[in-house]
């Protein structure tokens, strides 16, 4: 009898055991959702965020001469990098299944399938329901691409210059509200509450100290710039889409993500090299940038899971908040090289900038008018 009782209690301490270890590898398993899911949405926008830091950076200065010590001025510019939309997904783990394409922001690829699958622990094999046949997961919404194949990085930046002696310039941009505007009403479900763009350089022209080069009309100025941008998004059901949940009384899941977040940070330096032609000021320049962006969401992923899960009968569920689905964080340095041409009329300056040749496409035009002019 004795010995029975041992045996029995042997059983369920096993049997106890394999519950806890069964929840602790479902925790592991949707804890793989966020940075696959993560990895996804990094890939989707890599065209936008491949050359934001450029387009500030790059939006800031056409000319390698500075402001008169006290002269002020007001540009307005905008400029775009771009590139073929075109990325490849990898890296994913066995818990996810892709089916058909995956689009990115730009791309034409129709949405295809991404589906998270629960694995059996012992075989590494989906766990499959026996209702339907198919494997115990759930499918997650893949967002649609704009339809061209051509990506891009705008930005859009108003710019106060003031020259304070000695061969330097400070610029200050500011833009809120921006995105905000332009974005109002353009997509169902989806709305900016918060956005501002700003950017702060300063450059110094090398040669003012040379006077020859000076006299010959060559300006030489390196620079430093940061600019940063932040985003707020509210997001509604029809842009995340509908989970693909199979008939299972093992699982239960809801959507409940609310909002998006978007911020970065642009670190760069840039040198011109400047000839004077009457009024035509022709650069070349090159630049260097590093991007630090961040992406997450607001709101959570709620999976409720039997807490029999490996067994026929239901006794009650474990929720599961997944807070973090979208959690991206990632640096980006680059270099630039291109021609910039200001042409210098009165008061007024028309700047275009262009960086063919690097194999990073980066394109701007502006319009300039000096507020106090020696």
């Amino acid at each position: 009898m004795r010995q029975k009782s041992i045996l029995t209690l042997i059983l369920v301490t096993c049997l106890a055991f394999y519950q806890i270890k069964a929840q602790t590898n479902i925790a592991a398993q949707l804890g793989t959702i966020s940075p696959n899911f993560s990895s996804y949405v990094d890939g989707y926008m890599k065209d936008l965020t491949a050359h934001q830091g450029f387009a500030f950076l790059n939006d800031l200065n056409s000319t390698g001469r500075v402001l008169g010590k006290w002269e002020l001025g007001f540009s307005l510019k905008t400029g775009t990098g771009l590139r073929s939309s075109e990325y490849g997904f990898t890296g994913f783990s066995d818990n996810f299944m892709l089916e058909g394409g995956v689009p990115t922001l730009f791309g034409t690829e129709s949405p295809g399938k991404m589906t998270f699958r629960f694995l059996d622990e012992g075989t590494g094999l989906p766990l499959v329901n026996p209702m339907t046949g198919k494997d115990l997961g759930f499918g997650l919404p893949l967002l649609p691409g704009m339809g061209t194949s051509l990506g891009f990085s705008p930005a859009l930046l108003p710019v106060f210059s003031l020259g304070v002696g000695y061969g330097t310039e400070v610029s200050v941009g500011v833009l809120p509200g921006a995105i905000r505007l332009a974005t109002k009403g353009l997509v169902n479900d989806f709305s900016v509450k918060r956005d501002i763009i700003a950017s702060f350089g300063v450059k110094h022209d090398v040669f003012q100290w040379i006077p020859w080069l000076n006299k010959h009309n060559f300006g030489f100025s390196v620079g430093a710039q940061y600019s940063l941008l932040n985003i707020g998004a509210n997001i509604g059901s029809g842009l995340i889409g509908n989970l693909d949940i199979p008939s299972s009384d093992k699982f239960e899941v809801s959507n409940n993500l609310s909002g998006l977040e978007y911020r970065s940070s642009n670190f760069g330096f840039e040198a011109l090299l400047t000839k004077k032609f009457g009024f035509l000021d022709l650069s070349l320049f090159s630049s260097y940038n590093l991007t630090h962006y961040r992406v997450y969401n607001d709101g959570s992923l709620d999976v409720k899971i039997a807490k029999t899960f490996y067994t026929t009968i239901s006794d009650g569920f474990d929720l599961y908040q997944i807070k973090d689905m979208i959690n991206v964080d990632r640096k980006v340095n680059q270099f630039l090289y291109g021609i910039a041409l200001q042409f210098n009329l009165g008061r007024f300056d028309l700047a275009l900038k262009a960086a063919p040749f690097s194999g990073q496409n980066y394109y701007s035009v502006g319009l300039g008018y000096k507020i106090i002019k020696k």
